[in-house]
């Protein structure tokens, strides 16, 4: 019979923010996911990695091991997660500069270090865009992205305009950052959230799953 405590966590869910404006549509989508996502009573904790609060070095081919700092700082909280929610703005029909230059300095299991953060784990994706033109980012630049490092991408995805968002105002009147003010796409992202634990869950109890990686 349950005590009713909440077990000790057994999966950390990172959501990566690959924007650099601390009032960020983009965190506001992941958090949404995150917050779905965190289950007390499941054992899943959630993080956030927000690039626009670390000062990154430019990747140039060092092993994880050999960078110092906020750089060091961000490939630790990535290695020690078990999946992830990863959202970006979209530029120029693409990810972030900020977001590609981090996904440059992780290690593969290859080279850059032993580790593979990102080999067989479950990455839900999110992307945030002025329009709906960039939607297609997702699949023709993020997904190729993770499946170079052998993740288990969810199948659906969330593509968010600015729309999608309200500016927030604080009680002195300063403006707070954007929210959530679209019930599809919030419910979507919940849904993305949920699922990644579902992923991660599945790959974990698959043998199959668990041990496919990359190829070569």
């Amino acid at each position: 019979m349950s005590d009713g405590t909440a077990p000790s966590a057994d999966r950390t869910v990172l959501g990566v923010v690959g924007s650099v404006t601390t009032g960020s549509k983009t965190r506001a989508a992941v958090e949404a996911a995150l917050d779905a996502a965190a289950d007390e009573r499941e054992g899943v904790e959630t993080d956030l990695l927000h690039l626009a609060e670390y000062d990154l070095e430019t990747a140039d081919g060092r092993g994880i091991d050999a960078y110092e700092g906020d750089t060091a700082d961000a490939l630790a909280r990535i290695v020690e997660a078990d999946a992830y929610v990863v959202g970006t703005p979209v530029y120029r029909g693409s990810v972030s500069g900020a977001l590609k230059n981090l996904l440059d300095m992780v290690p593969r299991g290859m080279w850059q270090g032993d580790v593979a953060p990102f080999e067989d784990a479950a990455v839900g994706l999110v992307a945030t865009g002025a329009t709906n033109h960039h939607y297609l980012a997702i699949d023709q630049e993020l997904r190729p992205l993770f499946a170079f490092f052998g993740a288990h991408t969810v199948g659906g995805s969330v593509y968010a305009t600015d729309g999608a968002f309200a500016d927030r105002e604080g009680a002195d009147g300063d403006d707070e950052g954007p929210v959530l003010d679209d019930a599809d796409v919030a419910g979507r992202l919940a849904t993305l959230g949920t699922a990644t634990v579902d992923l991660s869950r599945a790959v974990e109890g698959s043998d199959a799953l668990g041990g496919l990686g990359p190829q070569f």
